[in-house]
């Protein structure tokens, strides 16, 4: 499932790219930068990325994740740093919430 996520990680990167005037660099794969004091995007690209993965799990899995909760981090912490931090973070949730097996309705 790792490689599913980053694959659709990737996926949402790209869209990004067509609005950004400089293309998102993912050349070292997980370890890629994306928000953060080493990160590419800015805050609203950063919202814009998480609404089409959270819109990409719901039609990939058919599963509703919340990835902008994120009240139970440490505040030195950001799931969004790169693109290997936000797949854990990503898979984490995703995980507990197909534990609970809430459905779209």
């Amino acid at each position: 499932m790792h490689e599913q996520i980053i694959s659709l990680i990737e996926a949402a990167v790209r869209l990004q790219d067509q609005l950004l005037e400089t293309p998102i660099d993912v050349s070292s794969g997980e370890n890629s930068p994306l928000f953060g004091s080493d990160g590419q995007i800015d805050s609203l690209t950063l919202v814009s990325l998480i609404v089409d993965i959270e819109s990409r799990i719901r039609s990939e899995f058919e599963v509703e994740v919340r990835l902008a909760d994120t009240s139970d981090l440490p505040e030195s912490a950001t799931p969004f740093a790169t693109i290997g931090s936000m797949s854990k973070y990503v898979l984490d949730r995703l995980r507990t919430e197909m534990s609970t097996e809430t459905p779209i309705c």
